[in-house]
């Protein structure tokens, strides 16, 4: 018998894993975390994968070991946050994980400010298809006006 490398629980000698059936799901999960950001971020490196999947650096270096994932060289990934200039390491974002995440609460925030205020009510209107002398209409959303 030998231990799961996570839970400790005791799992048979022969068995291919190195974890039990519980911690092996969990562990696959995390895989499949780690790829459908690697489709639309591939040469991502481990330290953006880690922040926006939240699977531990740990973890995605226990990937690489088995050979499901591939370390490649990456030029140019040394990037800087365009908000508090911190090391990003990534070409797919101008933001920091933490600034990106402040910047959207902002824009949150503004957004409902300007919603509830008197004259976004005035201007704002929903509108849907109108019957106008039995012709049907429809409002070009993407309009300026």
């Amino acid at each position: 018998m030998k231990e799961c490398i996570r839970c400790k629980k005791l799992i048979q000698d022969n068995t291919i894993r190195d974890y039990c059936d519980v911690c092996y799901e969990v562990y696959d999960k995390f895989f499949d975390k780690i790829r459908e950001y690697l489709k639309n971020h591939p040469m991502a490196t481990a330290f953006e994968v880690s922040e926006y999947t939240g699977v531990s650096h740990k973890t995605i270096k226990h990937f690489v070991k088995e050979g499901r994932l591939l370390e490649v060289e990456a030029e140019s990934v040394n990037i800087h946050c365009k908000r508090c200039n911190t090391l990003i390491l990534s070409k797919y974002h101008e933001y920091c994980p933490n600034c990106e995440r402040n910047l959207f609460k902002d824009l949150d925030g503004l957004k409902g400010h300007f919603m509830n205020s008197e004259k976004a009510k005035m201007h704002h209107k929903k509108f849907s298809l109108e019957k106008i002398n039995g012709k049907k209409f429809s409002i070009n959303k993407s309009s300026k006006y």
